[in-house]
Formats: structure tokens, C-alpha cells, sequence
């Protein structure tokens, strides 16, 4: 492992999934192409877990949403190279959340870096798309399963 940055990095993400579907942000660049990932970005000083998921759909996908329990945590490692190379920490906090009836997708006043959209994808289709990070894959396609454990550890 490179050198590991000090303090961890806080991210929390929604998981909004409705009638089979999940609410994904589409994302395009040059390096990667395309590819999903779920609304959400790094907590702010002061700002509790559900305060900052609100936040970030908000600016994200233009929604105010209902934040409800932690579905997964996980700590991620990234490996990062400039300005020289490093690991960055990073906590994921995953919490279902769900839109007001009627919303329809659209990208907020303060997108993601790369952002192009925001879809509803079928669960069932999820692992015909590149998902970022790819762990996000299996965790949301076994969302409903018996066997689905909170805390997940170290993934890649």
C-alpha cells in the first residue's frame, strides 16, 4: 500500500430503488466512459449521516429525499497519484432513501464531477452496466437478500 493519507473520508450514499428499478447517477469521462454510481458525497463537519444524504440528492438529483436506515458500510481504499502516489480511506455509508411520488430524474444545481444524468436502471439489469465503485454492483443486486450483512469490510 502506498502511502495512506491521514483522517478518513466519510461518504454516504442513497440507495432509492422503486418498482424493481434503482435511481442511479450516469456518469461520463474520456478516462473511464461510462458509468453509475448512487447519489451521495462526503460528510461535512457537523452534519449527521442523514443531514448529508439529504444534502447531496438535493444538489445530485435535484430531490429533496427521505433518509431511513444504514443498508451497508464499508471501507473502501483508493489509490490516488498526485500529487504523488497515496491511499485515501474512505468509509462508505449506504442509507435507503426514497423520493417524493411523482419525481422524475434530473440533475441538481451542484453535480458530480463528470455527472451526465440520472436514471432509474432495473436491479436485474445492473451487472450489464459499469457501476463506480464496481463493489456497489453485488451489494445492490443482493439488497434484499437474507444473507446481506451491514458491515462488509475492506472491498476494492
Amino acid at each position: 500500500m502506498d502511502i495512506l493519507q491521514s483522517g478518513i473520508r466519510i461518504t454516504v450514499r442513497a440507495v432509492i430503488v422503486q418498482n424493481e428499478e434503482i435511481l442511479l447517477i450516469k456518469k461520463d469521462s474520456p478516462g473511464q466512459g461510462v458509468r453509475y454510481t448512487l447519489p451521495g458525497g462526503a460528510l461535512e463537519s457537523g452534519e449527521t449521516l442523514h443531514q448529508a444524504v439529504i444534502r447531496e440528492c438535493q444538489e445530485e438529483i435535484n430531490t429533496t429525499v427521505n433518509a431511513f436506515d444504514v443498508l451497508h458500510i464499508a471501507d473502501f481504499f483508493i489509490p490516488k497519484l498526485k500529487p504523488e502516489p497515496y491511499t485515501r480511506h474512505q468509509l462508505e455509508v449506504l442509507i435507503q432513501c426514497e423520493t417524493p411520488a411523482g419525481y422524475l430524474p434530473s440533475s441538481g444545481s451542484d453535480p458530480d464531477k463528470h455527472q451526465v444524468g440520472v436514471e432509474w436502471l432495473p436491479l436485474n439489469e445492473l451487472a450489464q452496466h459499469s457501476m463506480s465503485p464496481r463493489f456497489f454492483t453485488d451489494l445492490l443486486i443482493n439488497l434484499h437478500s437474507m444473507e446481506h450483512n451491514i458491515y462488509v469490510g475492506s472491498v476494492t
